[in-house]
């Protein structure tokens, strides 16, 4: 157990902490806040560079594996702070915290950046607003092995505490970059990906479309669906049958069957 412990709210790390679920102060100080014994755990293996762990081993929930990674932390030469359950409570936005959180610092990447495998699959995003939403989506890219994830105009940013939690922490394994619409289509073209946009309905059935060649998957906002840009500059437009009452799925499960139904033609060649 450590000897000395944060306990007080006004201590300037604990602002900063509490400072950091603002996307205004991330984008401002270039850090973000990672909570989770699993998700600092994956971020750290997928290269985010913490400037500082904070636990509160009062919160470990998963015994011997949690000490084993706190013993870790304490290994990595990366500066650890202790808080007690009451100021690690006020930092953490999860009914029920478990103890880890890490001060990360923000990266930027480029469509320059993105490594593209020689049959791509890529998933845009457009206006996404909901975090829970780009969260579930990111953790759908990761299960079926995109190779990256493009942001058109996003309402929230992958740092959001709620995304990371969404996806399950495995949100930076998945290459993901913010490009403006018209960036994305240059880029798409001179990659020779076939551009496919989503509707609820009309459109080719998702089940005559082939997405086996170089392929992205264009999924539009909450409430808008797709953009009158994308709506033009889509190679083709698709649509999930519907059988019942419902006209439409969210914007998370549409991305799941797409992905899915991918994944099956793929690996049907």
């Amino acid at each position: 157990m450590p000897l000395t412990e944060i306990d007080s709210l006004q201590n300037p790390r604990i602002k900063l902490l509490k400072g950091l679920m603002r996307k205004r102060r991330r984008d401002r100080l270039g850090l973000f806040l990672l909570e989770g014994e699993r998700e600092v755990a994956r971020g750290l293996e997928a290269g985010l560079e913490a400037t500082q762990i904070l636990l509160c081993p009062k919160f470990f929930k998963h015994g011997a594996k949690s000490e084993a990674r706190h013993r870790e932390h304490l290994n990595r030469g990366t500066p650890v702070a202790y808080l007690s359950k009451r100021v690690f409570r006020a930092c953490s936005y999860r009914e029920n915290p478990d103890g880890f959180l890490a001060v990360c610092k923000v990266f930027r990447t480029s469509l320059d950046d993105l490594p593209l495998s020689p049959n791509p699959l890529i998933l845009i995003v457009e206006s996404v607003e909901k975090p829970g939403n780009l969260g579930a989506l990111l953790r759908t890219a990761d299960a079926t092995g995109v190779d990256a994830v493009i942001l058109n105009d996003p309402v929230t940013d992958i740092f959001n505490p709620n995304v990371i939690r969404a996806s399950a922490g495995v949100v930076f394994a998945v290459p993901s970059v913010v490009a403006t619409p018209l960036e994305t289509l240059q880029y798409l073209k001179a990659h020779q990906m076939a551009a496919v946009g989503t509707l609820p309905t009309a459109g080719t059935s998702l089940f005559q479309t082939s997405l086996t060649g170089p392929t992205a998957i264009i999924l539009g906002s909450e409430k808008a669906g797709l953009s009158n840009f994308w709506l033009n500059g889509a190679d083709v437009t698709t649509s999930i049958p519907m059988s019942g009452q419902a006209d439409s799925l969210n914007v998370s499960s549409t991305a799941a069957v797409l992905l899915y139904e991918a994944v099956r033609q793929r690996t049907s060649l």
